[in-house]
């Protein structure tokens, strides 16, 4: 028998998917502009990304700006960030989310390596 069947059947198996990721989601996300938070927002894909479990993003309803959390292995956490970054150019407010929901400004090198991390 397979691997897969062993887990279920395809609709078991999806809902065993989407129950690992509703664990993973933020009560909240934090704007890294104007620290706004909030709480509607979507989960994204994030196929072949390697040490990324899942990624969350929305619009601050306060300044517009997109929000943008991924959430996984820390240094892939800090790799997902820089080349976010990179690609949103000059306006990207990079940082990450403490536990109790703050925005913590991201230092590239410095000591603190995210485990989720907010735009």
């Amino acid at each position: 028998m397979g691997e897969a069947k062993r887990r279920g059947t395809p609709q078991q198996r999806a809902e065993q998917a989407r129950a690992r990721l509703e664990a993973l989601r933020p009560a909240q996300l934090v704007c890294g502009a104007c620290k706004t938070a909030f709480t509607t927002f979507d989960a994204l894909p994030a196929p072949g990304m390697r040490g990324i479990d899942a990624v969350f993003g929305g619009q601050c309803p306060n300044c517009g700006n997109d929000v943008v959390v991924f959430k996984g292995e820390p240094q892939a956490v800090a790799d997902a960030m820089l080349a976010y970054e990179k690609m949103m150019g000059a306006d990207a407010k990079l940082g990450y989310q403490s536990r109790d929901g703050r925005h913590v400004p991201f230092e590239p090198g410095g000591e603190k390596t995210p485990g989720e991390s907010d735009k």
